[in-house]
């Protein structure tokens, strides 16, 4: 019974997949203990990227940028 449990212990099989699982429960619990701080950043993100621009997305605002010439 002992030998048993001592190869159990020893055993390295499956140890990649309890990484993971491991890995994935660090990264789900720093987001629930940052979700605030998460959100800010990407709603100021997605703002900066969409809001804060000088140009304009409106169909009839395209037509006036001329094409790239790549």
């Amino acid at each position: 019974m002992w030998h048993r449990a001592k190869n159990f212990i020893k055993s390295q099989k499956g140890i990649n997949t309890v990484e993971v699982v491991i890995i994935l429960a660090i990264m789900v619990g720093l987001a629930i203990i940052f979700r605030e701080q998460i959100g800010a950043f990407a709603k100021g993100l997605m703002k900066s990227i969409f809001e804060d621009t000088n140009i304009d997305f409106t169909p009839s605002g395209m037509q006036s940028i001329p094409p790239s010439s790549t």
